[in-house]
């Protein structure tokens, strides 16, 4: 008898589970249509769909900060070399497409004898546009050959030790450095953890990652095949069976109670900021030396910090803006030319029209418009000349 009753129990708690997801999954469709994002093709899906069509192997992207602080015996600092890459989804939620050259990044071909060298981040890898719009092909568009070493989340640790990675295979006059105060100082105070990329700075040490290319490769497939085989969570994104904005909601309440202090350490630390400058100080000496320019683009603010509606995004923007002025008087005595983006675009620009530089995807604010590479590489090449 205690079998059937603690039974019956289950079953109550059961449906009354099922019908709280059912009612919770009526309001994540309605949250998803309303933020523009329902049923919407994932990369993954896009991957599946081109790969039947054309029997060509499509891969994904790759972050090389996957593998930072993991133990990693190798980390890579570009992604699969000489494939077709899906790097993004447009905001008409279409895949950016990119056949990447030999070194793994997003330059149509390699070219070694070339007048600029730009390292970065997503910026400039190209998202989310399509590639004729890019920082780098629009700066190709000028005549002045141009090639580019980004890679999305690279802060500028992972920057140096790509420069020194692949630097030497280029001739160059002028090394381009795109600075994103957004998330840069966050992404160094994760790096500096991290023992090979320190070897890059203070060793001088390098993982030879050419000559070990199919270790590489190697390593980022099965990174990557790892998502891939996931199909029955991809499913469950694509139809929004596991309330990402639920989720998502109830995970902000949690970061809700994270102070200021807390949440942006690395703002308050002069550590951060200082280690900056030693790397650009480094890398600008040893430029010298072989006759090559250094030159800084410092991004503009993602319009959610440009534009800020609380209090919390107000101090944000207020500490990052500091650094970035420590930053510049930095540039000043060290001779270093550089374009603060941010401030031109802040000046021109208001909420009400920043969509003319800024994409909006899936209801959020993205990278740059055509427009908006287009105006950061005129401004690039009309400050380098």
């Amino acid at each position: 008898m205690e079998f059937f009753k603690i039974s019956k129990i289950f079953k109550i708690i059961f449906i009354n589970f099922f019908i709280l997801y059912i009612l919770l999954y009526a309001l994540e469709l309605f949250l998803q249509w309303r933020s523009d994002s329902i049923f919407k093709k994932t990369k993954f899906y896009h991957q599946s769909q081109i790969e039947d069509k054309t029997s060509e192997e499509v891969v994904l992207s790759f972050a090389p900060y996957k593998f930072i602080n993991k133990n990693k015996k190798i980390i890579p600092l570009s992604g699969i070399s000489n494939k077709k890459t899906i790097m993004c989804l447009d905001e008409e939620d279409e895949p950016i497409i990119y056949k990447s050259d030999k070194f793994g990044f997003n330059n149509i071909k390699y070219e070694k004898n070339i007048k600029f060298l730009v390292i970065g981040d997503s910026y400039v890898q190209g998202q989310c546009v399509k590639n004729e719009y890019n920082l780098i092909n629009q700066m190709n568009k000028s005549g002045k050959k141009t090639q580019g070493l980004g890679i999305y989340a690279n802060g500028p640790l992972m920057q140096y030790a790509t420069l020194v990675e692949y630097g030497s295979y280029y001739n160059y006059e002028t090394l381009i450095w795109v600075f994103t105060p957004d998330n840069d100082f966050y992404d160094l105070s994760v790096e500096r953890n991290e023992p090979i990329l320190l070897k890059y700075f203070f060793d001088n040490k390098t993982q030879s990652l050419l000559k070990k290319n199919s270790l590489r490769e190697k390593e980022i497939y099965n990174y990557l095949n790892q998502r891939k085989k996931r199909k029955l969570r991809e499913f469950a994104r694509l139809y929004h069976l596991d309330l990402a904005i639920i989720r998502g909601f109830i995970k902000s309440l949690d970061d809700d109670a994270i102070s200021f202090e807390d949440r942006f350490y690395y703002l308050l630390s002069p550590n951060y900021e200082d280690m900056t400058k030693i790397i650009f100080e480094k890398i600008n000496k040893e430029l010298k030396k072989n006759n090559i320019n250094l030159f800084i683009v410092i991004n503009a603010l993602n319009p959610d910090i440009m534009f800020p509606v609380n209090k919390e995004t107000e101090d944000l923007k207020s500490y990052l803006l500091r650094d970035v002025e420590e930053l510049k008087s930095f540039f000043d005595k060290n001779k270093i030319k550089y374009l603060d983006f941010n401030q031109q675009v802040e000046l021109k620009y208001k909420l009400q029209n920043i969509n003319q530089i800024f994409n909006k995807i899936r209801s959020k604010w993205d990278h740059y418009t055509p427009k908006g590479y287009s105006i950061l590489a005129n401004e690039i090449l009309d400050s380098v000349n």
